[in-house]
């Protein structure tokens, strides 16, 4: 008996201007974070960048979204959540 695996098709995903308004953001401050390396780079398809529920609640746990002082990284969101 096989399992099946689900795959990346499987998972809902949304756009990087969905993303941002969930986020209460602009698309471009998303972009900026990423290209400055303070957010893990988004998952792309043929029509840009997208976004899992899981990405969206790991970018507003980092801060994003919420004006603070600075981002907290990624490291510290997991430990935070073990």
């Amino acid at each position: 008996m096989l399992l099946r695996v689900d795959t990346y098709k499987d998972i809902e995903h949304v756009h990087i201007g969905k993303a941002a308004r969930r986020l209460g953001v602009h698309p471009h401050y998303l972009r900026m974070l990423e290209w400055q390396g303070r957010i893990p780079p988004a998952r792309r398809d043929l029509n840009g960048r997208v976004y899992t529920p899981s990405d969206i609640a790991l970018l507003k746990r980092m801060g994003v979204g919420s004006r603070p002082r600075r981002l907290k990284l990624v490291e510290e969101v997991l430990r935070e959540t073990r």
